[in-house]
């Protein structure tokens, strides 16, 4: 039995299949992905069902999924009426800009039963996560925290647009004694020595997960029993740094 988490796998539904083969998961295991399962690759909503069917694969909401989410129910009922459809400036944000139209589209071909199975499980969804691996203690969130917070309960009432939204520092840990694990930003941001790899900060008091897969890096599970890295190629085209 071992705890993994993962971040950032936006559709690359291949990579993480290589994955689940690569660290031989199994029905004892638990998985806990820190956000932005759909948008920009190929196969989001076959991966977010995938995952919706794993009772021990765990998702802490990001950005994208909260995209989803939010327009679930006008998606749903532009099947039936097309001009129903109000396109706001954060709905065209999300499709033209973020790769929400691939994951729109897909979401559409679905049944009604189907979306609304998808609709109802990202409702129930944390924004973080809180979680214990032998004497350690964990802080899951897809972005980061509000930085002037000194107790890590205060996460409970803290906005969801700083939990799934916030850019942080290798190091931005307000919390001694607990380790965050973070995605969103993807690691070949922070330096071309961090390309394609998870980021470990000063004594392990922040780790940054997101290692690019979309971007043409990789997707990165780290196993929290022991620390173990583990990576798979990503089948996407190289995005040089500023063309994301």
């Amino acid at each position: 039995m071992a705890t993994y988490v993962m971040s950032d796998i936006h559709g690359c539904k291949d990579e993480f299949d290589q994955m689940l083969q690569l660290i031989e998961f199994n029905e004892y295991d638990n998985l806990y992905i820190v956000g932005d399962i759909c948008d920009r690759g190929k196969k989001s909503i076959s991966l977010l069902q995938e995952i919706m069917g794993h009772e021990n694969m765990h998702v802490i909401m990001g950005n994208h999924d909260v995209w989803l989410a939010r327009y679930c129910q006008q998606l749903i009922d532009a099947k039936k009426d097309d001009s129903s459809v109000d396109m706001t400036d954060d709905f065209l944000c999300w499709l033209h800009y973020n790769g929400g139209y691939r994951t729109a589209d897909q979401f559409m071909d679905l049944s009604y039963p189907e979306c609304y199975d998808i609709k109802m499980y990202l409702e129930q969804k944390p924004r973080h996560q809180f979680l214990t691996v032998g004497l350690r203690k964990f802080l899951l969130v897809h972005a980061g925290v509000d930085y002037t917070s000194t107790d890590p309960h205060e996460v409970e009432n803290m906005p969801e647009e700083i939990l799934v939204w916030a850019h942080i520092g290798i190091d931005d840990n307000p919390y001694p004694g607990l380790t965050m694990i973070v995605g969103h930003t993807p690691t070949f941001l922070y330096g071309n020595q961090y390309d394609g790899k998870i980021i470990h900060g000063t004594d392990d008091c922040m780790i940054h997960i997101d290692c690019g897969c979309v971007f043409g890096r990789s997707l990165g599970c780290l196993r929290l029993d022991d620390m173990k890295e583990f990576y798979v190629k990503s089948s996407y085209p190289y995005l040089e740094r500023g063309n994301r």
